[in-house]
């Protein structure tokens, strides 16, 4: 929301949107496979940092060629919309990390079934459908404890996400930010307007460089 601000006194259109994890193609697949198995599919985070598994392995395996497409049309789904968006937004801020969430939330689903090379090369066409003109920005975690992050998910009030699970997200999502062309990672241990500082004078001087046809 600082950065919105920052660029609409800018003069800039700003949109703030969701990509593929919350589809509600993706929500329906999941309350379908709810009701058929009697038990949630996916894993359910808890207040106490804790994961609670509604599902035997083998029925996750099972279902794993469906899900797979299943993702993957949500994944076109989501890039025609944000796709559609461009036309009247010159700047969309998807603050889950669109393709970025949902990788590295499926590999920690199935890290106990499959191999995470089997896995990447399974889901790496979901990069594909990556808006070509992005911007990557990583929050690095690493300054902050685990307690840091439970105050902060209280202060929005949600359920706060299990420690270990945040770590895998955050190692997947540093290795995906190196492997980007125009990607810029801060500690997200900062003061939030510093950040947001930060992370806006990072944006415009890419805006500004893709303008004059840079990199």
């Amino acid at each position: 929301m600082l950065l919105k601000k920052r660029f609409e006194k800018s003069g800039y259109r700003v949109l703030i949107t969701e990509g593929i994890h919350y589809t509600i193609l993706l929500r329906v697949w999941y309350k379908f496979l709810i009701s058929i198995s009697g038990r949630k599919i996916r894993y359910k985070f808890r207040d106490e940092n804790l994961v609670e598994e509604f599902v035997e392995p083998y029925l996750l395996a099972r279902t794993f060629p469906v899900d797979f497409i299943i993702n993957i049309v949500s994944a076109i789904i989501s890039s025609l919309k944000i796709l559609l968006l461009s036309i009247f937004y010159p700047i969309i801020i998807e603050h889950e990390g669109f393709i970025y969430n949902q990788f590295a939330y499926l590999c920690f689903i199935y890290r106990k079934i499959f191999d995470i090379k089997f896995l990447v090369k399974k889901y790496k066409m979901l990069f594909k459908f990556l808006p070509k003109e992005r911007l990557i920005v990583l929050l690095d975690i690493t300054n902050l404890r685990p307690i840091d992050l439970q105050i902060r998910y209280r202060k929005r009030k949600s359920l706060s996400e299990p420690w270990y699970y945040i770590k895998y997200q955050a190692t997947i999502y540093r290795a995906l930010a190196l492997s980007e062309h125009c990607c810029a990672i801060f500690d997200a241990s900062m003061d939030k307007f510093e950040l947001s500082n930060a992370i806006f004078a990072f944006i415009l001087q890419s805006l500004r460089s893709l303008r004059n046809g840079g990199a």
